[in-house]
This record gives C-alpha cells, structure tokens and sequence, in this order.
C-alpha cells in the first residue's frame, strides 16, 4: 500500500494536526497477541511538544529535553510523540484502536498549539523544570497534610502519589479551598504553575 492509501483524515478542522499516515504495523514485544504502530502527522511538533507536556499528570510524562522527545503512558499503553510529527503506540489491539487513540492525542496536540501563542518561551522552560524534577514528595509538602481523608485516600502521602499518577484530582483536598490553606494553594500554584493545576483538576473559579 501507499502512503497515500494508508492515510487518513482525523480532524478536518485541527488547527495544526489533521491528518495521519499508517507507517508500520508489528507485533507488539511487550504483550502477546497485540500490534506497534509507527504513524506520521501531517505537520511537525517540534514547538508544540514543551507545551503539550502539561496536559498530562507528571506521572503519566517521560520527556527527554535533548531530543525534545515525549513518551506518555496512558490508555493502557506507551505513546511516543518526536518532533517531526512521527507517533508511535505499543500494545494496541489494531489499526481501528490506534486511529481511536491517536484522535484523542490529535485533539490535545491542537489544543496545545492554540494555547502555543499564549505562553513565552521562559514559562515552557519553567513547566519542563518542574515535571523532570517532580515526586511525591514535593506534592505533598505543599498539601495542608491534615490527613482528613476527605479525598478518600487513608493519607496524604497517597493522595499525592495517586495525584502524581493522574489517578485523583486535585479538588478532592477539600482543606486546599479554605482560607487558613492559602498558603499551600499558593506553594502549589508556584510548584505546578495555573497549566498544570488545571491539568491535575483545580477550578480556581
């Protein structure tokens, strides 16, 4: 087959990504019975990628600042974006569940070109700090550590390795909202910065 007869039209109204073109399709060497698929978009993702990093919870990113290279671990498998627009996914079921999870990539990917032209390159720099230094630990020092359990887990530690892993959101610390916390809300929104609040589920509003 061609490329040509291997590509598909995604998003016809994306703002920077629209189509896709099914490269490669192999066994998969991590899960029996399950295929990799190599894809290439239809417009490079070099300036969009630092953006991109922050719509995902820092436990779900991998990204290699030398080669501007991201890995995101998410629907049950591995996703690797590069800057030429070349996507690769392991552990996919077959060409249907990979152009069903790669719309849902393409969506975020145009969201993080929109918002591109409102975010100066020292803020880009900022986010990527913070994600390659980021553990637990710095989560949770900036949590009211009251150890209510209103967020359903038994402490604050867990809340914030689950918060970390994108498997909580943040506005379930319900002590964060009152006033005697401001000043852990404010150590949050200095460590996250407001992309990444929002991203782990804060509505400031």
């Amino acid at each position: 087959m061609t490329d040509e007869e291997n590509k598909h039209l995604i998003l016809a109204d994306g703002a920077l990504v629209k189509e896709v073109i099914i490269k490669e399709i192999r066994p998969c060497i991590v899960a029996e019975g399950m295929v990799r698929v190599l894809m290439q978009l239809d417009s490079p993702l070099d300036t969009v990628i630092p953006i991109l990093m922050v719509t995902y919870p820092p436990g779900k990113v991998n990204y290699l600042k030398n080669k501007n290279i991201l890995t995101l671990s998410l629907f049950d498998r591995l996703i690797t974006i590069y800057p030429s627009g070349k996507v690769s996914m392991n552990k996919t079921i077959d060409e249907e569940d990979a152009l069903e999870t790669l719309t849902k990539i393409m969506n975020d990917i145009n969201q993080a070109h929109l918002h591109q032209s409102h975010t100066d390159t020292s803020e880009q720099q900022d986010a990527q700090e913070r994600l390659s230094n980021m553990g637990p630990l710095d989560l949770y020092h900036c949590l009211p550590q009251t150890g209510c359990g209103d967020c359903g887990e038994a402490t604050c530690t867990a809340f914030a390795m689950k918060l970390l892993a994108g498997d909580t959101t943040l506005d379930r610390c319900t002590p964060l909202k009152e006033p005697e916390h401001s000043n852990k809300l404010r150590c949050l929104e200095k460590l996250l910065g407001k992309p990444l609040m929002a991203t782990l589920g804060w509505n400031s509003g």
